[in-house]
């Protein structure tokens, strides 16, 4: 699952990079236009991305994305607290995230948790 976790955070980071790209600019791939080189270069690349992402957990995120939370659905928790709402999480939270067996959302926002680099050496 740590895995998992990491390559989500990527390609948050990648589809952030895009955003801003989009909103400098670059014509919306989604806009009446023809995709220029480099989308189509881009949207290969973000598909070699989301190659190595379980199905389920690339359907929650692409629909995390596309709700309100669409800046950043997966967040770190740090110091028992979550980066996306920083609200306090509960123990069972931090431990299910310690275990990295399965996905876990926080419980205020929703968004998609992993542990942070400061809880992560403390597991």
């Amino acid at each position: 699952m740590k895995k998992q976790m990491s390559l989500l955070s990527k390609l948050q980071s990648f589809d952030s990079q895009m955003d801003a790209m989009y909103k400098s600019g670059l014509p919306d791939p989604n806009g009446p236009r023809k995709l220029t080189k480099k989308q189509k270069l881009l949207a290969s690349e973000r598909e070699s991305l989301t190659q190595g992402i379980r199905k389920h957990l690339l359907r929650t995120y692409e629909r995390m994305r596309e709700s309100r939370l669409k800046s950043n659905p997966v967040v770190p928790a740090i110091n028992e607290v979550c980066q996306g709402c920083y609200m306090v999480v509960t123990k069972s939270v931090i431990v299910d995230l310690r275990k990295g067996k399965k996905l876990v959302v926080c419980e205020h926002c929703g968004r998609i948790l992993f542990l942070g680099d400061r809880d992560a050496d403390s597991s």
